[in-house]
């Protein structure tokens, strides 16, 4: 073993080496920190922000692109109209458009209560497709083919668990349902190819993600922090952009 006296050369340069190591490493400790709070705040803020969420003020179009099955041929995609009304005491109304379609036969429409106020989320498909309601600020209408779940996009807690009760044939059933937050930069959305609007805000994105009990994707949605839509969904079934 070499023992340095602080008066030697040698001494005066372990100690700059050594303390150039100490302050890289503290800087790497402070940028991961910087990350984790960074993230943390995008999420809070996320959740102030999107105070409106579904209640845009002009209409939308939504491209949806449907997975193939086997047998069924190539892949199709259908452009939907989203067509928003203000509905008594401020409730908000979309209508849902086949946007090819010669006439404006409506698909589905979602009600929400008016921003802040208490009441459910309704939801009535055309025909026989049925109708759902919600209370809880998600509702999911799996297998339709428009993109017109509901996710509660303004909650900060990632993991809450969701039940939802359907009654039938005189039972009543019950399926669990947990979401997720996570953060994203919008360079990561492009490149994961979420993004097909020309501004999708400077904000940071959040994807809300809803899985069921076994943690298989239900549906997931990438919003833009400050926004009243989301950019981009998908299910197992379908995945759909904001195009305009």
């Amino acid at each position: 073993m070499t023992f340095l006296r602080s008066g030697d050369p040698s001494f005066r340069a372990a100690v700059s080496r050594d303390g150039s190591v100490i302050k890289k490493r503290k800087k790497s400790f402070i940028h991961r920190g910087f990350i984790v709070l960074a993230a943390i705040g995008l999420l809070m803020f996320a959740g102030e922000c999107l105070a409106f969420p579904y209640r845009p003020t002009a209409a939308l179009s939504i491209v949806s692109e449907y997975a193939v099955f086997k047998g069924s041929g190539r892949s199709h995609t259908q452009v939907w109209k989203v067509v928003p009304e203000v509905g008594p005491g401020g409730a908000s109304i979309l209508r849902f458009f086949l946007e090819a379609s010669v006439q404006a036969v409506t698909v589905c429409e979602l009600r929400l209560p008016s921003p802040g106020a208490a009441g459910e989320i309704q939801w009535q498909g055309m025909g026989k497709t049925g109708q759902r309601k919600s209370g809880a600020g998600l509702l999911l209408v799996p297998g339709f083919p428009a993109p017109c779940d509901v996710l509660p996009v303004s909650q900060e807690d990632s993991g809450t668990v969701y039940e939802e009760k359907v009654e039938a044939g005189g039972r009543v059933f019950s399926k669990s349902y947990r979401v997720a937050f996570n953060g994203f930069s919008v360079d990561e959305a492009k490149a994961m190819g979420w993004i097909r609007v020309e501004d999708p805000g400077r904000t940071g994105l959040v994807m809300v993600a809803v899985t069921d009990k076994m943690g298989r994707l239900v549906v997931k949605q990438l919003w833009p922090a400050d926004g009243s839509w989301w950019l981009y969904e998908e299910t197992p079934l379908r995945r759909s952009w904001l195009i305009h």
